[in-house]
């Protein structure tokens, strides 16, 4: 019997054989990431309505939300925090939010082996997602075009 598991074994090499290499030499070359892979989030300040749905709707509680009424009727985003430390990337933060402001899109240069960088406040998740969508070619993670007074926004910043 041990014939026929070698002679398996190499019909396997045997097909294999003749097919492409799929190796990606990282990090000259970077594998492309699914749209819906669950990496990093990216939070879009100006698609959130303070609504913390997202907050609501995660498990660990790492996402706090704080607002504060505007005048207009709408709600002031006063504080927008993610401990990334202790997310456990489930994406049910993603698919809670009714406007797509957090969404997951984040890329193999997010990794840190600073513990204390994996806390994010507003201003700091806001500079993550402008340099996404500053890589990106200013398109959001779930496909759509960034409006044009966000991507005036983003050059004046650079």
């Amino acid at each position: 019997m041990y014939g026929l598991g070698i002679a398996k074994g190499m019909w396997v090499t045997f097909k294999h054989i003749f097919k492409p290499t799929f190796t990606i030499q990282y990090p000259e070359e970077v594998r492309p990431i699914p749209q819906n892979a669950r990496t990093n989030l990216v939070w879009f300040e100006e698609r959130c309505t303070g609504c913390s749905t997202c907050a609501q709707a995660c498990p660990d509680g790492c996402i706090l939300v704080a607002t504060s009424p505007a005048e207009d009727g709408s709600l002031n985003i006063d504080r927008y925090e993610i401990d990334f430390r202790i997310c456990m990337y489930c994406g049910l933060c993603t698919e809670a939010c009714p406007y797509d402001a957090i969404q997951a899109g984040g890329t193999w240069k997010d990794v840190t082996d600073d513990f204390d960088s994996m806390y994010r406040d507003k201003q700091a998740l806001t500079k993550f997602a402008h340099e996404h969508l500053k890589e990106s070619g200013f398109q959001y993670p779930n496909g759509m075009q960034a409006p044009q007074d966000v991507i005036k926004l983003i050059e004046r910043e650079s």
